[in-house]
């Protein structure tokens, strides 16, 4: 076999050797590829150094359970002619030969921020020249300038996911500012959940397990996962939250309404009384003494990122639970051909990360509009949307249903039922909470809830 020559690069160019660094780490420490946030794009196409990443993932993907996956053999017999449009067997050698032997997790991260920044820096190049054409229209030149934005904050740095020290001083901020305009003034083995009786039956979120929580549009799925994941951080866990609809801070604003019983109305109105402050300080004592919920809003969050972020957090936190909001907001660096596929991908990943970390993963998943064509309006497993392999890759389905969102006259008016269609290690059955709206609490229902509710004429 004859090898093409490996690309001639001075070897002062630091963004080459950075890359070149990259790689060998890679070659030498496997489960550095676990931790990378970078694609193939993210490389500079002139040395092709993308596509040799491509390689090694989909080798690491194939043999990972190789003691060296990245074994020449190995990548030969499978690319065959591809080895050499990169270089070759040779240039393997050297990217491998001239890494340097520490391939710790710091060294590693340098390498990935040069990497990064070259990768914004030609991409802001590429927008900057596009608007710089004539017959561009106003709306091509306002996606421009909007992609222009959001590559100047990601390489502004800073961690991706916000914590609740940064969070807090804007929402006190943002309370006051709002209040001003006014003019006022454990039975279970696993990780807690909001509810006890799910507790009961489900012994907890268990680590390596994937949840799913699927519900229409209002039946109270953020609502749901905020409660859990309060009730979760208050038992010791870390939880690491996946924003792909809502904005952090009014994620945080649901948990303080629901740690202070604060009807979230007042707080987003500049309503709060004398007595909410004093609720809202006391929810920040609550939440804050633990300081363990982390926030990432990022729009269109890619399930590659999620993967990596959850490999660096775990670390210092092995005690984390991950919650996404939710599965049919997230993105994959994958192609797919619809919609199915992708999601079905999707799921299989969500389920990859629970297991490979050994964390409960929780994630949110919409219906579609089949369920309300249904007499009794009652979800199951095959209404959850674009469902693909979400029914077999979940472990534990939870259906939200109120019926009082079909009927206000309901007797059950203020109840919500978590259906458990799905319960691999804890069987199926129905867990009833109630739903607290103006302060978006799930609550569950004591004896002295069920007399009250019983002398109103409601059912329990």
């Amino acid at each position: 076999m004859i090898e093409q020559q490996a690309p001639i690069i001075p070897e002062y160019d630091t963004l080459y050797q950075a890359e070149l660094q990259y790689l060998g780490s890679i070659l030498k420490n496997k489960k550095l590829l676990e931790g990378s946030r970078l694609t193939r794009n993210s490389f500079n196409p002139i040395w092709k150094h993308g596509t040799i990443f491509q390689m090694l993932k989909f080798a690491y993907k194939q043999f990972g359970k190789e003691p060296d996956p990245f074994n020449l053999t190995i990548l030969v017999d499978h690319w065959g002619n591809k080895i050499q449009e990169v270089g070759g067997v040779t240039y393997f050698l050297k990217i491998y030969e001239s890494t340097v032997d520490y391939t710790g997790d710091s060294t590693f991260r340098q390498f990935e921020k040069i990497i990064n920044t070259a990768h914004a820096e030609r991409e802001l190049e590429s927008a900057r020249a596009q608007i710089s054409t004539s017959d561009m229209s106003m709306g091509e030149i306002r996606d421009a300038l909007n992609r222009i934005e959001e590559i100047e904050q990601r390489t502004a740095g800073g961690t991706p996911a916000a914590t609740l020290s940064s969070l807090f001083k804007m929402h006190r901020k943002e309370l006051i500012n709002r209040q001003e305009a006014r003019g006022q003034d454990k039975t279970y083995t696993g990780f807690n959940t909001c509810s006890l009786d799910f507790n009961r039956l489900s012994n907890g979120h268990q680590r390596g397990d994937l949840i799913i929580v699927a519900a229409r549009p209002s039946m109270g799925k953020t609502a749901w996962l905020c409660n859990d994941a309060l009730a979760s951080t208050i038992d010791g866990a870390t939880a690491l939250i996946i924003s792909g609809e809502d904005t952090a801070l009014n994620i945080l604003e649901r948990i303080v309404s629901i740690a202070g019983g604060i009807e979230l109305a007042r707080m987003k109105g500049g309503l709060m009384k004398p007595n909410d402050w004093k609720d809202y300080e006391n929810a920040l004592t609550l939440i804050h003494e633990k300081n363990n919920i982390f926030i990432d809003d990022t729009s269109s969050p890619t399930v590659e990122s999620i993967r990596a972020m959850v490999a660096e957090m775990v670390k210092e936190y092995p005690r984390m639970i991950l919650y996404v909001d939710y599965l049919q907001h997230l993105t994959t660096t994958e192609k797919f051909r619809n919609n199915t596929e992708k999601y079905a991908h999707i799921s299989k990943e969500l389920k990859k990360i629970a297991k490979d970390f050994n964390i409960p993963v929780v994630a949110l998943a919409a219906m579609n509009r089949e369920v309300e064509k249904k007499q009794d309006k009652r979800p199951s497993m095959s209404d959850i949307r674009d469902c693909g392999n979400i029914e077999s890759d979940g472990d534990v389905i939870i259906l939200l249903h109120r019926e009082d969102y079909y009927e206000a006259a309901s007797r059950r008016k203020g109840i919500i039922d978590l259906i458990v269609a799905k319960g691999r290690n804890v069987g199926t059955g129905t867990v009833s909470m109630l739903f607290d709206k103006p302060r978006v609490r799930f609550l569950n229902i004591t004896e002295e809830a069920k007399k009250k509710r019983q002398e109103n004429g409601l059912a329990s």
